[in-house]
């Protein structure tokens, strides 16, 4: 490959890594606040940072390398993208519970929370990934 293709490879990344920071972290920061305030947990805005740096890293593993595959097709508020993020979300949900409670049973499967946690992740990263990434792109 070239080199001038490389530059212009690189140079299109780094116009959209901001936008992926920005989806990453309004998804976090609405997800943990809904989380938060759900619980009627009294921590408030140190508890909504707390919580964000949990639920930061199953975005990380799951959900971005999903929506950077997604963003090569762009479409705003696809369904099909939103029952995709649903069942990464579901995988993510398990194994991040599994993991925190040294538990791997299938216990996890019947709880309510289980399945409220995996829709919002979902639905939250789904809307701003709408927002900010599945743009559609210009014909030149």
């Amino acid at each position: 490959m070239e080199l001038w293709k490389i530059s212009q490879k690189v140079s299109e990344l780094s116009d959209v890594i901001p936008y992926y920071f920005f989806s990453l972290v309004f998804s976090c920061l609405s997800l943990s606040t809904v989380l938060v305030v759900f619980s009627l947990d009294t921590w408030g805005m140190i508890g909504v940072i707390v919580v964000s740096f949990y639920v930061v890293i199953p975005y990380l593993l799951f959900a971005v390398p999903v929506q950077v595959l997604f963003n090569k097709h762009p479409k705003k508020f696809s369904l099909n993208y939103f029952c995709l993020y649903i069942f990464f979300s579901l995988l993510a949900v398990f194994i991040y519970s599994s993991v925190l409670n040294l538990d791997v049973s299938m216990e996890v499967l019947t709880s309510k929370n289980y399945y409220a946690i995996s829709l919002l992740a979902a639905l939250f990263f789904w809307f701003w990934d709408s927002v900010f990434l599945q743009q559609k792109k210009s014909a030149s």
